[in-house]
């Protein structure tokens, strides 16, 4: 393979050749639990108007007896449409996991794609698990390599080639169809930060599908004997010149010796409604408040002490302090603090309209200052840092630091709990509860069950 660059052909190579053996258990324990948390989120995000807008777009367009599943229906399509609207299911929310290094991830993003081949495909459910560890293992290492974001990329650029990795491994490609499909999907598809900047928009709910979609695309293409551009990545006009970012290689390099895919095991679900950089506030809020939420007469002042990507992430663009729609309150971490302030808890009725129009709401962020603490800093992205101060008019002051949000590893917290709390508070709007528990037993124990018994459970 040594007509292909070193990034392509490292994450070529190790894509095709783990198999369902070499993923450790603690790895597939943590696949399953990023599909159950995938299908809970999604199954959630039906009524908000980006899932119901593409909803109504393909839901009925080009049908196919042998196509893939769009999650809770039984309509089946062309495989690139099925796995576009499952993934934007599962990212609408904003409330599926994260990983965070030099780039942030959403590495569940994929998996909705990943369902939709498997389907198309017909491969054993054991296989999505391998595929998820796979897809995982190369998009974690490249968020170790570079950041895209400083030079104004998003990261969905990483979850695409996330994608190719994990679809070369689904669909048991070959190691030089798998190199022709990163470069048919790298260079013509490179996602601008514009996505995740000042007032944001639906498009954030599908900017990583549809990066997930081009992956399928490419992948199919390769798998058909086409060729993509030479040296995608490090050629004079590839990914890493033209993108002006600073690339370390081992992490990729490291690909080559072949090391377990363990990758997903240093992310971590969400488990509060808000983006990441805000879970610690929220649990900081939680603990200072002792179960008794505040009125906005009682509060003189906030002070937030926070990192720097967060405050680059959800503080430093004007629209974060007066959020007018559901995507930009909940990357607005003074609307997340002032709410849950007032509320005692956030969840997915914090973004309504009316709760956006608060006067109340208003009333706290205006009292509150949000300021990047050098010491907290350093501790990122090992930890997640946030610090809350309360100071109170008559005098009492409530504060609370959390380094490790609920969830992320060493926090304490037993995830299976947390998970199962999480699915079921999502669910129950739309099952019963012993078809809940039926949803959970299959998920976990998905490679002994068929993914068709899955779908027609999810049907609503």
């Amino acid at each position: 393979m040594s007509r292909y660059d070193y990034i392509q052909e490292a994450i070529a190579e190790y894509a095709t050749s783990i198999s369902w053996e070499d993923i450790p258990i603690e790895a597939i324990l943590e696949a399953k639990r990023r599909l159950l948390d995938s299908i809970a989120v999604s199954a959630a995000s039906l009524p908000f108007k980006p899932v119901q807008v593409l909803r109504k777009a393909f839901l009925g367009l080009y049908p196919l007896e042998l196509g893939s599943t769009i999650w809770f229906t039984h309509f089946t399509t062309l495989p690139e449409y099925a796995g576009f609207v499952n993934s934007t299911m599962t990212r609408a929310l904003d409330f599926n996991d994260t990983y965070l290094s030099k780039e942030p991830l959403h590495p569940s993003d994929m998996i909705g794609v990943l369902a939709a081949a498997l389907e198309e495909s017909g491969a054993p459910e054991g296989d999505l698990l391998t595929a998820i560890a796979v897809g995982y293992e190369v998009g974690v290492r490249l968020c170790d390599s570079a950041s895209l974001r400083v030079k104004g990329w998003d990261h969905v650029n990483f979850t695409m080639i996330g994608a190719v990795a994990a679809l070369s491994n689904l669909l048991k490609l070959s190691k030089e169809m798998a190199a022709e499909a990163l470069a048919i999907a790298v260079v013509p598809h490179i996602a601008l930060r514009q996505t995740r900047a000042g007032r944001i928009t639906m498009w954030k709910a599908s900017a990583a599908a549809d990066a997930c979609r081009h992956a399928m695309y490419a992948t199919y293409l390769a798998r058909a004997g086409y060729e993509g551009p030479a040296e995608p990545f490090t050629g004079e006009m590839g990914f890493i010149n033209q993108l002006g970012i600073e690339f370390d290689p081992s992490p990729i390099k490291e690909l080559r010796e072949r090391p377990e895919p363990t990758g997903i095991l240093r992310t971590y679900m969400k488990f509060h409604p808000v983006e990441y950089h805000a879970q610690s506030a929220v649990d900081a809020v939680l603990e200072l408040l002792g179960g008794r939420p505040l009125r906005p007469e009682e509060i003189e002042r906030v002070e937030v002490y926070t990192v720097q990507a967060t405050y680059d992430i959800i503080v430093k663009h004007p629209e974060k302090w007066r959020p007018e729609n559901r995507e930009t309150a909940d990357h607005s971490l003074p609307y997340i603090v002032a709410y849950t302030l007032l509320h005692g808890d956030i969840w997915l009725d914090a973004y309504s309209m009316d709760k956006l129009r608060s006067e109340d709401i208003k009333r706290v962020m205006a009292k509150m200052d949000v300021k990047v603490d050098p010491e907290l800093d350093r501790l990122y992205p090992r930890e997640v840092p946030n610090k809350v101060v309360v100071r109170l008019r008559d005098g009492t002051v409530l504060e609370s630091l959390v380094t490790r949000p609920r969830g992320y590893p060493g926090s304490g917290h037993n995830v299976d709990d947390l998970l199962r709390e999480k699915v079921f508070r999502l669910l129950r709007p739309y099952y019963p509860e012993d078809v809940i528990e039926e949803i959970i037993k299959v998920t976990m124990n998905f490679e002994k069950h068929n993914y068709y018994e899955l779908l027609e459970l999810l049907v609503i």
